[in-house]
């Protein structure tokens, strides 16, 4: 609810609420409103997430069967749907289906991360190492962007999604390596619920989600490291 996300953030900062609701321009009066479960429009939701430095979807963490993406007939959930995509039609429009990778990218991406094919698409097991006339590897991206790429697509299929959340584990680790803990990627402000998931290796990754770029760009502006160390490690 993001009632209960405003006033997480105004406790870690140490702000009173009222105070900074009027400092953004806003009406106290709306605090009510919003405790109730009244509905946020576009531009208080980017006023708030622009206070206080976090992306807008973050003051809707928290709700249940996030891992189904099961949406709840409750008309404040879907019209909180609603204004994240009115505030940010240009993102929603422009997402590209993820569906499949050809074996020659996959091996690409598992050789320049250090792992196994199999570990990324479990589903499909290994690919041959020969790479295909027809099936080359991405010739215009390097691997950085590639990941990228991968990770800002909107899975299409269980295999892309499981992909998705292989490749956020591998970057997780690469953390753990560097001495981050689970804490210290929260105090990032990231999406809890899906930091904590990542960092639980005992759930499957279909039932979680996985870290998208605007999550991996703020890892690294967060704790000054580059985008290679967070894929490889090195």
């Amino acid at each position: 609810m993001f009632y209960e996300q405003f006033i997480k953030l105004c406790n870690e900062r140490g702000l009173k609420p009222t105070p900074t609701v009027r400092q953004m321009g806003l009406s106290p009066g709306n605090m009510k409103r919003w405790e109730n479960g009244a509905a946020v429009n576009s531009e208080t939701l980017e006023k708030c997430a622009a206070f206080f430095g976090v992306p807008v979807d973050y003051f809707f963490e928290g709700e249940e069967n996030y891992k189904n993406a099961d949406i709840s007939d409750n008309a404040n959930a879907l019209t909180n749907i609603y204004y994240i995509m009115k505030a940010h039609p240009d993102i929603i429009c422009s997402i590209l289906n993820g569906s499949e990778l050809s074996g020659s990218d996959l091996n690409r991406i598992a050789n320049y991360m250090g792992c196994k094919t199999a570990y990324l698409a479990p589903e499909l097991g290994e690919f041959e190492n020969t790479v295909n006339s027809d099936t080359k590897p991405s010739e215009y991206l390097s691997e950085n962007e590639q990941m990228l790429d991968i990770l800002g697509r909107a899975a299409s299929n269980k295999t892309y999604r499981t992909m998705q959340v292989q490749i956020s584990r591998i970057v997780v680790s690469n953390l753990e390596k560097f001495g981050k803990t689970l804490k210290d990627v929260l105090d990032l402000h990231l999406s809890e619920k899906k930091t904590k998931d990542l960092f639980d290796r005992s759930k499957e990754p279909t039932q979680i989600a996985p870290f998208n770029c605007s999550d991996i760009f703020r890892i690294a502006n967060g704790f000054k490291v580059s985008i290679t160390y967070l894929f490889t490690g090195r």
